[in-house]
């Protein structure tokens, strides 16, 4: 009997603990207190012929809910730090706020993962815990590898990516199974012109190649025209 109350104490003892630790995390700094602004940002990720009639995600305090029912199969939302590597210096970075919009393939295939972890992280799940969890879902098929064509448009004039180069330029993002060598395509580093985001993350589950692009999805230019 004596076991038995000493391993109940040890585990209401490491459930308060953990509770506490949740409970520490400041989670407010990552969120929008105007859904309408953040419906609004998230639609600049991709031009209106696409984002006017797309779903739009928002964040809550439990992770992202459905603001806006869209019609086309597309999925926007403005995505944080936390969605990103867990090896990036940006990772707790409150002040990323990353529009992307997702194509019908990349809704089913990778949003999915992309909420789940959203929820996860803002229950108090660590960094270690994300990466084994999303092992774990991957593992278990309760997430899928990339659908062939899963991409998303992040060409948000507004885009905040970090603070040293919070708007850096319109991309686009293809998505593949890891199994795939980001080689086949030629992807290098950040001036290649087709870049390989997964580089430098171990624990990526998923292989991403962004593709620079000429404009902002208000259409303005984001480069200078080449002269001849």
């Amino acid at each position: 009997m004596l076991t038995r109350n000493l391993t109940l104490a040890a585990l209401a003892l490491f459930n308060a603990l953990t509770a506490g630790a949740q409970q520490s995390r400041d989670i407010a700094p990552y969120l929008m207190a105007d859904r309408a602004a953040e419906i609004a940002l998230a639609r600049t990720a991709a031009p209106r012929n696409v984002s006017d009639s797309a779903t739009v995600l928002v964040m809550t305090r439990t992770g992202f809910v459905e603001a806006v029912k869209g019609t086309n199969g597309f999925t926007c939302a403005v995505v944080r730090s936390f969605s990103g590597s867990v090896d990036d210096p940006n990772f707790l970075n409150t002040r990323v706020r990353a529009p992307h919009c997702f194509n019908p393939l990349a809704v089913r295939s990778i949003v999915p993962a992309l909420v789940k972890g959203a929820e996860w992280f803002l229950a108090g799940a660590t960094p270690s815990e994300l990466t084994t969890r999303t092992d774990r879902g991957y593992a278990s098929h309760e997430f899928q590898v990339p659908a062939a064509g899963a991409m998303a448009y992040m060409l948000s004039k507004k885009q905040v990516l970090s603070d040293t180069g919070p708007h850096w330029m319109p991309h686009l993002m293809f998505y593949y199974d890891k199994a795939m060598p980001a080689s086949a395509w030629g992807a290098a580093g950040m001036t290649a012109p087709i870049i390989d985001g997964s580089a430098g993350d171990a624990h990526a589950p998923v292989l991403t190649l962004l593709i620079p692009v000429r404009q902002w999805s208000d259409g303005t230019p984001a480069l200078a025209p080449a002269k001849h």
